[in-house]
């Protein structure tokens, strides 16, 4: 069998002996000896953190990083993933010299393809993300395609991106540099250990099982790859990966490979070229994967699947098209491996949500090698400093809802997950497997009314609803899309009558006892020793003072509280609250499945209340951020006086049995009222108006409150600790890099996604965080964050994908700033 990692490498200067006794105890076992788990124990011996031991079942690089293709990259779809890419070409252009192992970097640039008008959509928006991150980048023509890559075929196709700082190197040889790094530093590397379980008590890790004996530690960190997801089980976490068949096939000798041949990578052919020896390398993101189950994955190391040269054949055919020269040289090798894929296409990062001290930095998409270096220097600094200091929300492990952890799930999902690296990135791209798995109690209600569905962990969603005549089913564009009427007539609902959205995949979680107080106190940034019945925003931060979660805490009754919190963020907010109340006379309880939510928003949901309740909904009654049970039709429900979507509005809670009843009542009462059912695409372009922020993407771990505009949130009168504190207290007062901005476009044509640069006298000054269409404003809409030492007086120009679009910039949102319409 061919070894990627030569023999001759001085793996056995760099790990004990067989004979070595494993350590009683240490700080720290990193589980897995690949580039991942060699980069992150080197960035934690650079921290200072050196009571580190690195255990590998096989030998070090023999999993997932000895048969990778070795590509790096420095673009990625955000500018957070883009730095830490940007970081691996940095260390890997010196990693050779400082480790005296040769790693093979060839900076030799790449070439991106297009072969439809979208697809070069695409690769616009790319060059304007890459303009915004510092990364050079041009867009190309077909005969400059040719000029760099001239064995390429450019018949048919429409452009191209050339990223000239992007490369390839020998990916074995880089993480046994790293692992020389991690050893040189005070790391001990440990080869032929197998993991059998990980102990853990109270809700934190407390020691590792291996083949060898025990070792006690306080962290845990899971850099298995794709048996990480099955060790990460043993002990309560989730760690949504699957295995799949990756597959690269190597030319035979070629006249013209040659060093310093940029990587071709032919998106829409699902495929990438890249030079090695004289030969071609050819690999494979096919849209139709093929998933394996764990116990179908040889466990000695070095593992592979036989060749199969069918599965391969649409795939080569594209190859050959594009570099006809491979048709008649042949192939010399067929390498098919096991990667380990996620639901999203987003690796695992950061601590798990149920067992504490146990981290994860695994599931990386084939993309590894691009990574490692990033995310493992961006782990050290999570453990080492007490939450993330990058823009973590796209990456955090603790995103994934419960059953995304399924293997039967994970198996039907990883089909498409392979190929979704290569796949066109749309707005609002949907996913097409493991669907309908969480379904609100409205759903065949909302199917019925025309809802077309997204899905968001696991849970499907009502993103908008298709006017009469038209298919409920997404038409994928960067222009605008086939649903944009629709969502401009939900949107007028909400402003102008009455919307009715279904919110039911909101995290709902109880907490009741006496010392309920005292947990939900601990847990939020703001005073929530409030009189029964009322409601309060807060935020929930790391030890870092960066926001960790926001969201909305109830008093129901003395010693019971609901807190409510998106539904990505359900895993994450559950376990925190488990964590707190831990050894308290305080219970935790998961209500979101038991719980609907149903929001009526507009000017006339006091009206359709009143039909629909025997209640008072006067300001009197209920004013605004109040609480209290109600009747509503034949059932019965929480109703919150709460909006996000600027207007006057009432969230009900309805337990989850009678759901269907208020829904019928509320439809049956609102329709002289121009009710009209709506989406979350709705909701955004709602909120986007109005400039609430979005967690995930307006706000998250890299920023304070303050910097985020949000320090009415946490409490200076507060007694009581609560999580975060002190480093929140220290940020208070800092000088700020940047301050939230609200963006509007001038021209109504234009069109904003989010993650555009904002520029005053054409210099970038800030970027947009999120964006939507404001059909209320009549133009596109969004929050950013724009340098401090920026001015407000412009002009200011928006980069969309090439085009600068003259722009608005204010310190207040463009729709009611004072929240007048919130109080009805």
């Amino acid at each position: 069998m061919e070894r990627l990692v030569d023999s001759d490498l001085p793996t056995e200067r760099l790990t004990e002996g067989a004979d070595t006794p494993l350590p009683g105890r240490v700080r720290t076992v990193v589980l897995g000896g690949g580039i991942v788990g060699c980069s992150l124990a080197h960035h934690l011996a650079e921290l200072g953190d050196t009571d580190v031991v690195v255990l590998e079942r096989d030998t070090l690089a023999s999993g997932t990083t000895w048969h990778a293709a070795g590509l790096t990259a420095s673009l990625r779809g955000t500018a957070a993933l883009t730095e830490l890419a940007v970081y691996g070409i940095e260390m890997y252009r010196t990693l050779g010299k400082r480790t005296a192992v040769d790693v093979s970097f060839d900076p030799c640039g790449s070439l991106s393809l297009a072969r439809t008008s979208a697809r070069m959509d695409e690769l616009r928006h790319a060059a304007a993300m890459a303009r915004q991150c510092g990364t050079d980048a041009e867009l190309v023509t077909p005969p400059q395609i040719a000029g760099l890559w001239p064995l390429a075929d450019v018949t048919g196709l429409v452009g191209g991106l050339h990223l000239p700082a992007d490369g390839h190197l020998n990916p074995g040889h880089a993480a046994v540099a790293l692992a020389a790094l991690a050893r040189a530093g005070g790391v001990r590397l440990f080869e032929g250990v197998e993991v059998l379980d990980i102990c853990h008590e109270a809700g934190q890790v407390t020691s590792v099982l291996t083949s060898r004996g025990e070792i006690a530690c306080e962290r845990v960190v899971l850099a298995a790859g794709l048996w990480s997801r099955d060790l990460a089980a043993r002990c309560g976490a989730n760690v949504p990966l699957y295995a799949a068949e990756h597959v690269h096939v190597r030319s035979g000798p070629v006249d013209g490979a040659v060093a310093g041949l940029p990587v071709l990578r032919d998106l829409d052919g699902h495929l990438y070229v890249r030079h090695e020896a004289g030969r071609l390398l050819v690999g494979a993101f096919e849209p139709a994967g093929i998933p394996r189950r764990i116990d179908e994955v040889p466990t000695g190391g070095f593992a592979r699947f036989p060749a199969d040269w069918d599965h391969f054949a649409p795939v080569r055919a594209m190859a050959e098209e594009r570099v006809p020269v491979l048709r008649s040289v042949g192939y010399d090798r067929f390498l098919n491996a096991p990667e380990s894929f996620t639901p999203d296409a987003n690796f695992c990062l950061g601590e798990t949500a149920e067992v504490r001290n146990l981290f994860v930095a695994a599931g990386f998409n084939s993309q590894g090698i691009i990574y490692a270096p990033g995310a493992g220097r961006a782990l050290a600094e999570w453990m080492t400093a007490g939450g993330p200091t990058f823009d973590a929300a796209a990456v955090d492990v603790a995103r994934f809802a419960r059953v995304q952890g399924n293997r039967r799930y994970l198996h039907e999902r990883t089909e498409e997950a392979l190929g979704r690296l290569y796949a066109m990135h749309w707005p609002h791209l949907q996913p097409r497997t493991a669907r309908g798995v969480r379904r609100t109690p409205l759903h065949q209600r909302l199917a019925e009314a025309g809802a077309c569905f997204g899905e968001t962990t696991g849970w499907e969603r009502a993103n908008w609803f298709a006017s009469p005549g038209q298919q409920p089913e997404y038409d994928y564009t960067y222009g605008r899309p086939g649903f944009f009427d629709a969502v401009a007539e939900e949107h007028r609902a909400a402003r102008e009558a009455v919307a009715l959205f279904d919110l039911s995949s909101f995290t709902k979680v109880e907490v009741a006892g006496p010392e309920a107080l005292a947990v939900v106190q601990q847990l939020c940034t703001a005073q929530v020793d409030l009189a029964v019945g009322r409601v309060r925003y807060t935020l929930v931060l790391d030890e870092t003072g960066g926001i960790d979660l926001d969201g909305t805490v109830v008093r129901l009754e003395p010693d019971r509280f609901l807190v409510l919190t998106p539904a990505w963020t359900h895993a994450k907010t559950l376990g925190l609250l488990r964590r707190l109340a831990r050894g308290r006379a305080a219970a935790v309880f998961d209500a979101t499945a038991g719980l609907a939510t149903i929001a009526v928003m507009g000017p006339a949901s006091r009206e359709l209340m009143r039909r629909v309740s025997p209640q008072d909904f006067s300001d009197d009654a209920q004013p605004y951020l109040s609480s209290r049970s109600v009747e509503v039709g034949r059932a019965e429900a929480l109703c919150l006086r709460v909006s996000f979507v600027g207007e006057l509005g009432y969230e009900l809670y309805p337990s989850a049995d009678v759901a269907v009843e208020v829904y019928d009542a509320l439809v049956a009462a609102g329709r002289d009222l121009g009710l009209r059912h709506a989406g979350y695409h709705a909701l955004d372009s709602l909120r986007s108006e109005k400039g609430y922020r979005h967690l995930g993407h307006d706000i998250g771990p890299g920023d304070d409150p303050w910097e985020a505009g949000l320090g009415f949130a946490v409490s200076s009168r507060k007694v009581e600790p609560f999580l975060g504190r002190a480093a929140a207290e220290a940020a208070r007062d800092r000088p700020r890099a940047h301050r939230p901005v609200f963006v509007a476009l001038r021209d109504p044509a234009g069109l904003l996604l989010g993650d555009e640069t904002l520029l005053s006298e054409g210099r970038p000054v800030g970027r947009l965080t999120s964006g939507s269409y404001g059909f209320t404003l009549g133009r596109a809409c969004g929050i950013g964050r724009m340098d401090t030492g920026a001015g407000l007086l412009g002009p200011f120009q928006v980069d969309c994908a090439g085009e600068l679009i003259a722009a608005d910039v204010s310190e207040q949102p463009f729709y009611d700033p004072a929240g007048e319409r919130l109080r009805g």
